[in-house]
């Protein structure tokens, strides 16, 4: 049973995260209806034995508690402790039924719910989504995890994501810059991803002009010989540090 209190901010730890970003917007806004009208939906919390409270559900409306000065909420005491278990997978449902949540934070939860032990079709009812928006969610985590950063700075869309999920992550990531790069919009990343698909080679051929001194010494520390592999490998390596100087929010 839980019942109705008021307690200290600074009594309620959050020990786990689901969602891993927050939308400041959103946060702001809710501050500001907190300062005029309180919180409308007490904070959910779970008795710790230090005297302090593990924060259950709520974290937006705490967060939103802080910036508008309070000092204090009105919380719900769950007196019958769930185990680890069963307050994870309800902490999971209730986020995901929250509006704006990150598309990249909904796909992780679909997936814990799944290592939970339930299947694509009851994470599905328990959500109220259909089976193949939750199946199309849970793809995304096939995506190359620098772009799931741009995923998550709203860089890249989901629809973005969607189309490069075809490729291969090395392709992911060529088309993945420039798309951020170039600002391509989604019906743009759908033809170039038709186009890569279409070539017999991904790669564009660049001349490139080499003594027989030069081929025979890159020959001979080029495993099995390929030279065009180890030129390519250099080329991957040269595109992946250029891509990892990019500064992260």
């Amino acid at each position: 049973m839980g019942r109705l209190a008021e307690i200290e901010l600074d009594r309620i730890v959050v020990e786990d995260r689901i969602r891993k970003m927050f939308d400041d917007d959103s946060i702001k806004e809710l501050a500001a209806s907190i300062e005029q009208h309180g919180i409308l939906q007490p904070i959910t919390v779970g008795p710790n034995r230090d005297g302090t409270y593990k924060l259950l559900f709520g974290e937006r409306r705490l967060m939103a508690a802080r910036r508008a000065g309070m000092s204090a909420v009105p919380v719900i005491i769950l007196d019958n402790k769930l185990d680890p278990e069963e307050s994870l997978e309800a902490r999971l449902i209730e986020n995901l039924h929250r509006e704006q949540l990150d598309p990249l934070d909904e796909a992780e939860a679909y997936q814990q719910l799944i290592e939970m032990g339930h299947n694509v079709s009851e994470v599905a009812r328990r959500v109220g989504k259909s089976r193949y928006y939750v199946s199309k969610r849970l793809r995304l985590l096939g995506l190359h995890p620098k772009l799931r950063q741009e995923v998550r700075r709203r860089t890249l869309t989901p629809a973005h994501a969607q189309a490069l999920l075809r490729l291969e992550m090395r392709q992911q990531l060529a088309l993945g810059q420039d798309i951020v790069e170039s600002g391509l919009s989604e019906k743009e990343t759908r033809e170039r991803v038709r186009q890569v698909l279409g070539r017999q080679l991904s790669w564009r051929l660049v001349p490139v002009r080499l003594s027989l001194e030069e081929y025979q010494a890159l020959e001979k520390i080029a495993p099995e010989g390929d030279v065009e592999g180890l030129i390519r490998q250099a080329v991957e390596t040269i595109m992946q540090n250029e891509w990892n100087k990019k500064p992260s929010v």
